[in-house]
């Protein structure tokens, strides 16, 4: 086997294995462009809100996770009139439908006699979580909201749930607070 030949080989399994490598979630964030973000020192976390499939010990995870983050850039309050800014965490989970058009329609009959029709369309239902990271401003008006698809409510071990929401919040608290020309 030549050299140019196991290079070829090698170079198109790296392709392969790359275009199976999923990205990041895509993360949606919107802020008030007129708000002065240079001056938050401090924060107040309020009490996460949840709608939808989601335990009290979700909404605990969430909590522990988005303080603990936050903790790290920012000062803890002692209460929200003390706070810069006030942090609001949502977990929203929707009840969603798929319906994909079967390529593939053409079934084999009774033994070998004839052939039949299958249903042109499948459906799936199945559910989609996202994580909602608001910031607002000491008299509760938005400044910054993000969100991200979440895939904590995937996973049965709370370890990993943890783990995942903690990942989730990081991608939305990477991009707080908005920068000039950051292509927000």
């Amino acid at each position: 086997m030549t050299a140019i030949y196991r290079y070829s080989i090698l170079a198109l399994a790296a392709l392969l294995l790359a275009s199976c490598a999923a990205g990041p979630p895509p993360v949606a964030v919107d802020y008030d462009p007129q708000a002065e973000f240079s001056g938050l020192r401090s924060y107040y976390l309020l009490d996460p809100l949840a709608t939808g499939a989601f335990s009290p010990l979700d909404l605990k995870r969430a909590r522990n996770a988005a303080d603990s983050l936050l903790g790290m850039r920012f000062e803890r309050a002692k209460d929200a009139a003390s706070a810069d800014f006030l942090v609001r965490l949502q977990l929203v989970s929707e009840e969603k439908v798929a319906v994909y058009e079967d390529s593939f329609g053409l079934y084999g009959g009774y033994h070998s006699w004839g052939f039949g029709w299958r249903a042109p369309l499948q459906v799936r239902q199945y559910r989609r979580d996202i994580l909602v990271l608001d910031i607002l401003s000491p008299d509760k008006s938005p400044l910054w909201r993000a969100s991200v698809p979440s895939g904590a409510g995937r996973h049965d071990d709370p370890v990993r749930r943890q783990q995942r929401l903690r990942e989730d919040l990081a991608l939305l608290l990477n991009r707080f607070p908005p920068r000039s020309g950051a292509g927000y």
